[in-house]
C-alpha cells in the first residue's frame, strides 16, 4: 500500500523542486545581467579644485614629479606641461628659442622638445611656435656654417644638437598646422638658404641633393621626414618648387609656372626654368598657336632613362610613337 503512493509523491516532489530550482537560476541570471549592464557613470569628484591646482608651486610639483607614485607623478607632469605651454611662460620660452643667448636657447629647445611629446603637445601648433623655430634655425645656420668650399650630400655631420632638436620639434608639430609653418617661413626663410650640396652649389645640384635625401638618404631621417611632409602638401610642394628645391612633375602647373619641366639632375634635358623667388625664366612665347602648344606638351611626355656617368643621348629618351614621328619630321 505504501509503495502504491510513494512513486507519485516522489514525482510530485521532484517537479516542485525543479520549479523552484529553475526559478532561482532565472533570478540569478537576471541579477548577472543587471550587474553587467553599463549605466551612466556618476562624475568623479575632483580630488583637488582648479584653484588648489593653480596654487601649487613649481618646487612642489617638481617633488611630486620625482615621487614613486605613478598617478601622482603623471598628474604633476601634466600640470607642469599645461602651465609651460600657455600664457607668459610659453611666450618667454619662445623668446629664448629665437634669441641669441646660446645657453638659454639650448635649454628652451630641450624644454619645447619635451612639451612636443607631452599631453600638452596640441597647444604648440600655432604660428608663433613655428616662427620662433624658423628664427632659431636661421640663426643656427649662420652660426654653424660648413666650410664654404665643402661639397656634401647631407649636412648631418655639421648639424649641432640644438638644430637637431628644432628639426624634431618641427616634425612632431608641423603636420597638424603645415599652413602656419609655411606662413612662418619654413621654406621661404630657412630651406631656401639651406646649404643642400654646399654653399656654392648650383640650383640643379640642390635639387639633386634634395631628391636623394628624400629617396636614398636613410641616415638623416629628420630632414628626410621634413621634406616628405612638405612635398606631400600642395602649397608646400609649390614653395619648394618656387625656390628651386624640387623639379616639376609632368603637367604640374600653378599661377606662377607655365608647365615646363625643371629636371632633377640638370636643366639641360628640359625647358630651363628659374624658380628662385617665384620667378620664371625661359618662358615660351605665349603668342604661339594652340597646335604648337599641344605639340610642345606632347614632346615633353617622355621618359628619360640613364645610369649616369655619361651625357644623355637620343637613345636614352623613350617617347610615344606619334611624338617620335613628329620629331623625325
Amino acid at each position: 500500500m505504501a509503495s502504491k503512493y510513494s512513486d507519485p509523491l516522489l514525482c510530485l516532489g521532484l517537479c516542485i523542486f525543479g520549479f523552484y530550482a529553475a526559478r532561482a537560476v532565472h533570478q540569478q541570471l537576471l541579477a548577472v545581467v543587471a550587474a553587467s549592464r553599463v549605466t551612466q557613470e556618476e562624475p568623479v569628484a575632483e580630488l583637488i579644485s582648479q584653484h588648489t591646482e593653480d596654487a601649487l608651486k613649481l618646487d612642489t610639483l617638481r617633488q611630486l614629479a620625482d615621487g614613486s607614485n605613478q598617478e601622482i607623478r603623471t598628474a604633476a607632469i601634466k600640470i607642469i606641461t599645461e602651465r609651460a605651454s600657455q600664457g607668459t611662460t610659453y611666450d618667454i620660452l619662445l623668446r629664448d628659442i629665437s634669441g641669441r643667448n646660446i645657453k638659454r636657447r639650448n635649454k628652451a629647445l630641450v624644454s619645447l622638445k619635451f612639451l612636443s611629446e607631452s599631453p600638452a603637445r596640441h597647444a604648440l601648433n600655432h604660428y608663433k611656435t613655428y616662427k620662433a623655430l624658423v628664427d632659431c634655425l636661421c640663426t643656427l645656420l649662420s652660426e654653424n656654417k660648413p666650410p664654404p668650399s665643402a661639397e656634401f650630400e647631407t649636412t648631418l655631420r655639421y648639424r649641432t644638437q640644438p638644430e637637431q632638436d628644432a628639426l624634431i620639434i618641427l616634425n612632431r608639430t608641423m603636420p597638424h598646422k603645415i599652413s602656419e609653418a609655411l606662413r612662418a617661413g619654413v621654406v621661404s626663410r630657412w630651406l631656401a638658404i639651406y646649404p643642400f650640396g654646399g654653399y656654392n652649389s648650383s640650383e640643379s645640384r640642390k635639387r639633386e641633393v634634395v631628391h636623394r635625401q628624400k629617396t636614398e638618404d636613410f641616415e638623416d631621417m629628420a630632414m628626410r621626414e621634413l621634406l616628405f611632409t612638405l612635398d606631400g602638401y600642395p602649397e608646400g610642394r609649390k614653395q619648394l618648387r618656387n625656390y628651386g628645391l624640387v623639379g616639376s612633375a609632368i603637367g604640374e602647373t600653378d599661377d606662377d609656372f607655365d608647365g615646363d619641366i625643371a629636371m632633377i639632375f640638370g636643366e639641360d634635358t628640359a625647358g630651363a626654368t628659374s624658380l628662385q623667388s617665384g620667378t620664371t625664366s625661359g618662358r615660351r612665347v605665349r603668342e604661339e598657336s594652340m597646335e604648337e602648344q599641344a605639340l610642345r606638351r606632347r614632346r615633353r611626355e617622355a621618359m628619360v632613362l640613364s645610369e649616369g656617368g655619361r651625357p644623355l643621348g637620343r637613345e636614352d629618351i623613350i617617347q610615344r610613337e606619334d611624338v617620335a614621328s613628329d620629331n623625325d619630321e
